[in-house]
């Protein structure tokens, strides 16, 4: 009876697997160093620490988020498509860990019943990722979605996901070809594969090892580039919906509370700064920027964006993460009427599926601006009139019931006096 078994390098020679290894220790070396150089990067903020009773109560919205992805879903396209990609993908690399762990730490996991049941699942899932990104593809030429950015960059993501999907599907499919096994069939896809391969020596023993490589190194570059680019979400998005404090309406809050406060707190809250320069954030909002995968949602229901206002939270989001390197002023990259355009209407934290709080950066900034004694005209004007004349229009008091005149509306002043009148 033949064994059931994983044959992790079948056909494959040293040279190839020594190879395999010096790449993965290169795209593992560029994945640390990279990883690590964001890292230091938030450690520039503000440190604030961990709440364990906000990750406790985030489990459940955790579990909306990542795992049924509710805010993805209200596009009901787009929503099947990143389900597709997401749960595609991590399936894919979950069965990869497996393979490591089976062939390098000598834990036979990959034989009998479970490495059959292992074959089906991913070759089921395998087929979900690559729907999954033809149908991103597909969406992204035809432009179906006009708050997505359609550059070069973010189709060779696509493509280079969609080669490595295809690519496994092929060494499956040749190794099926060329080896007698009698549950080849577990292997849905790639046993489908193995008979178009037949007679043909582009799909051979032969190219067998080229096949593998290639796929090995694009896997590799996937790996590599990360850290460096939007990919980065792939770890960010749900360590910052974990960790973070969910704010899930826009709610707001302010560094401190003037009434609550003694008289020597309030002269410590002075040294209480807002933000003007990347330092200034703390280390979980500058986290947040890196779980930005620039879908533009944000941007779509910002109603100061739609009405033609210089505000973009996907903008204000990207400016912060680009320019972390450098411990810049903000108002270098962002500009004031930017940050004074934000109706603080919470649309933005409401419809972002990594639970970035724009508007915590947004506030964060414009505290910023009234230290550098920045602040837009109008409010301007308005915190006059109310210092000098207690009222937002800026009117004196003897014009105070002036819009009463002719109206017959009663007056406190003169129905206290006809009281007295009638007491009298």
């Amino acid at each position: 009876m033949q064994t059931i078994q994983r044959d992790t390098f079948w056909m494959i020679s040293t040279n190839y697997k020594l190879t395999l290894y010096i790449l993965a220790a290169i795209a593992i070396g560029f994945f640390i160093y990279g990883f690590y150089r964001r890292y230091r990067l938030w450690k520039r903020g503000v440190r604030e620490k961990v709440r364990w009773n906000d990750v406790k109560a985030n489990i459940g919205f955790f579990y909306k988020m990542v795992i049924e992805q509710k805010k993805i879903k209200r596009d009901p396209l787009y929503g099947w498509m990143h389900r597709f990609t997401s749960y595609g993908f991590v399936i894919l690399f979950i069965g990869t860990v497996l393979v490591m762990i089976d062939y390098d730490f000598k834990i036979p996991l990959l034989k009998g019943k479970f490495y059959l049941y292992y074959e089906l699942i991913l070759d089921i899932f395998g087929v979900f990722f690559i729907i999954g990104l033809l149908i991103a593809m597909i969406v992204r030429v035809l432009k179906k979605r006009e708050r997505l950015r359609n550059g070069l960059v973010d189709q060779a993501f696509l493509i280079l996901l969609l080669l490595i999907g295809i690519g496994g599907y092929i060494i499956e499919g040749i190794r099926l070809t060329e080896a007698e096994n009698s549950y080849a069939q577990w292997s849905i896809v790639g046993y489908a594969l193995s008979g178009l391969f037949q007679g043909s020596s582009f799909f051979s023993i032969e190219y067998y090892p080229i096949w593998w490589l290639s796929h090995s190194i694009l896997a590799f570059i996937l790996i590599a580039i990360i850290p460096y680019t939007k990919l980065l979400h792939f770890l960010t998005a749900p360590i910052n919906i974990l960790f973070q404090p969910v704010k899930r309406t826009g709610k707001i809050n302010t560094p401190y509370n003037l009434e609550e406060m003694s008289e020597e707190e309030r002269y410590e809250s002075l040294k209480i700064k807002g933000v003007t320069k990347i330092s200034d954030f703390t280390n979980w909002q500058l986290l947040s920027t890196d779980a930005c995968t620039e879908c533009g949602r944000c941007d779509s229901q910002c109603p100061a964006n739609n009405s033609g206002k210089p505000l973009a939270p996907r903008s204000i989001v990207m400016k912060i993460r680009d320019h972390m390197q450098n411990d810049e002023e903000v108002l270098s990259f962002i500009g004031p009427e930017e940050l004074q355009s934000c109706t603080t209407c919470g649309a933005c934290v409401e419809v972002c599926p990594v639970s970035i709080n724009h508007i915590d950066l947004i506030l964060s900034m414009r505290r910023g601006l009234i230290q550098n004694q920045i602040i837009d005209q109008e409010a301007e004007n308005t915190l006059v009139h109310l210092e000098e004349q207690h009222n937002i229009f800026g009117k004196p008091w003897s014009d105070r019931e002036n819009w009463s005149k002719g109206l017959n509306v009663p007056v406190i002043e003169n129905v206290e006096k006809n009281k007295e009148k009638e007491g009298a």
